[in-house]
């Protein structure tokens, strides 16, 4: 009996704005102690083992993945399972996907490139499911290393030494993307002066911060993290909770901002900093905390 598995990492974005929506550039990175885990074995027919909300998700990255190999092959089972909490804003669902096709390209022997990997799993939501999503999140997980996503361009950052992140999130102020970029992008559609501006100032701090991390410029990146939260603030697309969870890291030096468009807040520890003043400046404003 044959085995696949791969588990692909959530990911958090550290500072810009969600290129895919509004041009601009962001730098997200993994978060390797969060995942989603396939595993596909033989059987007598194709079947889906686990969460029924992630169902839907694999059966159409099953789907175009055949298509794109010309494959016919339905004796496998699927075996899912996630650690990434649900809309968060941590990329649970591209983690999904991608998942499924890396432990089916081992099956049928297919070599796809990470880029080509995230641009298949994209079209699996975009076009197949409709649900709106963007590069970035399957970018960063498709490479597995920090990335910058510039306009419909995608690179993995050359990073010798990465930052200590930490990740929190609050379960109550889930939400999903298109609750907060719906409405946000009908005001850049619109040019709402104010947003239109932000969104430049927050393309540039990405490209900026993607510059730092290649230079180990650990004040560079910090302040455009904290300018990215305050970008996002003033948007109005940070929740209560967040705000709460990022002022907790900031009380003991940590720079920290919304790490996606749900509950979840991601800070950047300092060098030679303990994890443990961090985790428990959060204790009281937090369901959940990893640090990478």
């Amino acid at each position: 009996m044959s085995t696949h598995r791969a588990a692909v990492p959530a990911r958090a974005g550290l500072a810009g704005n969600p290129s895919d929506a509004y041009g601009g550039a962001a730098v997200a990175v993994p978060i390797p102690a969060l995942a989603a885990t396939v595993e596909v074995e033989d059987a007598p027919a194709l079947s889906i083992d686990g969460p029924a909300d992630g169902r839907r998700l694999i059966s159409a990255a099953v789907a175009r993945l055949a298509r794109h190999a010309e494959v016919d092959d339905e004796g496998f089972m699927l075996q899912w399972s996630t650690t990434i909490p649900r809309e968060v804003g941590l990329a649970g669902s591209s983690a999904v996907i991608i998942a499924t096709l890396r432990a089916l390209c081992a099956r049928w022997q297919l070599t796809v490139q990470p880029l080509e990997l995230a641009h298949m799993a994209l079209a699996v939501e975009v076009e197949d499911l409709g649900i709106a999503a963007g590069l970035m999140d399957r970018a960063v997980q498709a490479f597995g290393v920090p990335v910058l996503v510039d306009g419909e361009a995608a690179r993995p950052l050359t990073v010798v030494e990465p930052p200590r992140i930490i990740v929190a999130w609050f379960l109550a102020a889930a939400s999903s993307s298109h609750g907060v970029h719906g409405p946000l992008r009908d005001r850049y559609e619109n040019d709402e002066a104010a947003v239109v501006t932000a969104m430049a100032r927050l393309a540039e701090l990405g490209r900026t911060a993607a510059a730092a991390l290649e230079s180990r410029d650990s004040l560079a990146l910090v302040t455009c993290v904290r300018a990215t939260l305050a970008e996002r603030v003033g948007l109005g697309i940070v929740g209560a909770e967040v705000r709460a969870m990022a002022d907790a890291l900031e009380s003991v030096g940590v720079a920290a901002t919304s790490a996606g468009s749900g509950g979840a807040v991601v800070g950047v520890l300092p060098p030679d900093s303990s994890e443990a003043g961090a985790i428990a400046a959060l204790e009281r404003s937090c369901d959940g905390v990893v640090v990478a």
